[in-house]
């Protein structure tokens, strides 16, 4: 029996949560991600060594490769010039933004901290709605995941966010009274137990639908 259109939108959303905590690993790894966005520049923030850190499962660096979420547009796509001047979003997708990038891009590693590398999705479900929200509450990252969870729970790392600017990709169309796209850019910080702290730049598209009560909540991950 064909699939409903339900069926196959949460096939679709799932995949983008796997494809998306591949990147993570990725950027984990060194990956410059959205490498037209100042992901292959890596400036000197607060003093730090310039190696980089992974965000989270985003739910991390997107490539525009990969399948859609759903409602995702073709005029989202990041920006390609990190000379254009950056174009705002209203103050509750900024804040709605914010909340959501830190809740998913930050990990405990240390004694009392996350349980595993999927922590930081069940706390951004908290800023998501409809098919992601239940997908970062139920999804289960894969092997390499668990292997970049144990490398942090070897050095007990704790990596925290910074977000550094929130604004409308380039190309994007305009917020409307209930849905906009936003861009974050912002600092991840990988502080071990032991050693120094490290840094990196790294930023996320989203797509953000305004709910009956009047909050914003992130609906998709465009370019994951």
């Amino acid at each position: 029996m064909p699939k409903s259109d339900a069926a196959r939108s949460r096939a679709a959303q799932r995949g983008t949560i796997a494809l998306f905590v591949v990147a993570a690993v990725l950027a984990a790894a060194g990956v410059a991600l959205f490498p037209g966005l100042g992901g292959t520049e890596r400036p000197d923030v607060g003093g730090s060594t310039s190696v980089t850190t992974a965000p989270s499962p985003s739910v991390a660096g997107n490539g525009s490769g990969g399948p859609r979420s759903a409602g995702a547009s073709d005029g989202a796509q990041p920006s390609k010039s990190s000379e254009a001047e950056p174009r705002a979003v209203p103050t509750p997708v900024e804040e709605a933004a914010r909340s959501f990038t830190i809740a998913w891009a930050s990990h405990n590693a240390r004694p009392g901290g996350d349980a595993s590398f999927d922590d930081a999705s069940r706390r951004s479900a908290a800023y998501a709605d409809g098919d992601l929200a239940e997908d970062l509450r139920t999804h289960t990252s894969g092997s390499a995941g668990a292997q970049q969870w144990l490398s942090w729970k070897d050095r007990q790392v704790q990596v925290t966010v910074a977000v550094l600017r929130v604004s409308l990709p380039d190309g994007a169309p305009a917020p409307s009274e209930d849905s906009s796209f936003a861009r974050v850019i912002y600092k991840l910080t990988e502080s071990p137990a032991k050693g120094a702290a490290t840094e990196s730049e790294e930023q996320v598209a989203l797509k953000l639908r305004r709910m009956p009560d009047g909050s914003w909540r992130v609906v998709g991950l465009p370019y994951v």
